[in-house]
């Protein structure tokens, strides 16, 4: 029977022998990450063309294979951006999220209440961007961050 996520944590927090026995005794409980076969998931299950996605998620084609081959960690907003190009769920984005290590979007903050809003509602890219933007906060595109 599958332990549950507070189970587990307690067991981390009073194990007092090592945590070499914790992972030894819940070995099968620990999540193993295949981020390639996850991205492969998502993609088929968007029904899109990988050129579809790149093309509406304004990724370019290197950083897009080098994120879905497991040879590059997205940020946070280039992993929504996937999601939302691929017509994804926000349980889709949370995820993605999650599993490569980024914190979940969390509807107490502004800004990602705004994105769960566009996911939620069909809204591309650059209309989460925009309202993003006309909200004051920081828009998912031009964050900086390099698509190479």
């Amino acid at each position: 029977m599958k332990k549950v996520t507070d189970e587990l944590m307690e067991a981390l927090k009073n194990e007092t022998d090592s945590v070499e026995n914790y992972l030894d005794e819940n070995r099968d409980e620990l999540i193993k990450i295949d981020i390639r076969s996850l991205w492969s998931e998502m993609i088929k299950k968007s029904g899109l063309t990988k050129t579809d996605i790149i093309d509406s998620s304004d990724c370019g084609y290197n950083y897009f294979y080098c994120i879905i081959n497991g040879k590059k960690t997205p940020s946070r907003d280039k992993i929504v951006e996937l999601v939302i190009a691929m017509h994804l769920s926000v349980d889709d984005c949370q995820k993605l999220l999650k599993l490569n290590g980024k914190a979940p979007l969390y509807p107490r903050i502004k800004r990602d209440s705004i994105i769960i809003y566009g996911i939620e509602n069909g809204q591309s890219v650059y209309e989460i961007s925009n309202a993003l933007k006309s909200n004051g906060e920081k828009p998912l595109r031009n964050s900086g961050e390099s698509n190479g």
